[in-house]
């Protein structure tokens, strides 16, 4: 999607980007769920929406993150690799960094979280209609024209068709970026693209993954998904 902080819904799109980061923040434990958090506070109170900067020194951003200025450098070093960040403005004499923020780079990081939020919020968000299934708590919505993975003869890609298959708009949006890693005895390892993305998995789909693999190989008994 592509989003713009500007004009007459601003107020709403720049609610929604907050919402976003926050969600990510609180779900997910890893490395992107506390710089997500950062973020979050350098966009609420030192951003500039129509520039889409910030222009903030590494001492008054340690302050407000409460950790020293050689934390703050690694932690923007990880925004700017993620390309969440990127600077605008070098630093020079009587002045600081300014860094851009990439407002679709960060929304896409956030997509896996924007079900828990609501299906008025995937819709707002543009990725479905507002409508939600009473079989489930939280589903994702698949983007129009999803593709079917294509079968490299590995027992997750065979999976990954079944369950493609049966619910198209799960696979999308859960199981298209899953992977392979590979295979100790009975136990299939597969890697997701974020440790939040692996724990929903085990927790809300973990059954309906291990159907699908033991039905392509039912030599399988087990299947772990880490992040």
């Amino acid at each position: 999607m592509q989003v713009k902080a500007t004009g007459p819904k601003a107020s709403v799109v720049k609610y929604d980007i907050l919402t976003a980061l926050m969600t990510l923040g609180l779900h997910d434990k890893g490395i992107d769920g506390r710089l997500a958090q950062r973020l979050a506070l350098l966009i609420t109170a030192r951003f500039n929406w129509q520039s889409e900067t910030f222009c903030v020194g590494l001492r008054e951003i340690a302050r407000m993150w409460s950790v020293t200025e050689r934390t703050t450098k690694r932690e923007l070093a990880l925004m700017r690799a993620r390309g969440w960040i990127s600077v605008h403005r070098n630093a020079a004499r009587g002045r600081v960094t300014e860094h851009r923020v990439h407002l679709n780079a960060v929304l896409e990081a956030t997509r896996l979280c924007w079900p828990l939020v609501g299906p008025d919020f995937v819709a707002r968000m543009g990725q479905g209609p507002q409508e939600q299934p009473a079989s489930e708590n939280v589903v994702p919505f698949a983007k129009a024209g999803a593709e079917a993975p294509q079968n490299d003869g590995t027992i997750w890609a065979a999976a990954s068709r079944v369950m493609f298959d049966n619910d198209p708009a799960v696979h999308a949006a859960w199981f298209s970026k899953v992977t392979e890693v590979g295979r100790d005895g009975s136990r299939l390892e597969l890697a997701a693209p974020s440790a939040f993305a692996a724990r929903y998995i085990e927790t809300h789909y973990a059954g309906r993954v291990l159907a699908a693999v033991t039905a392509c190989d039912p030599s399988v008994t087990t299947v772990r998904i880490t992040g």
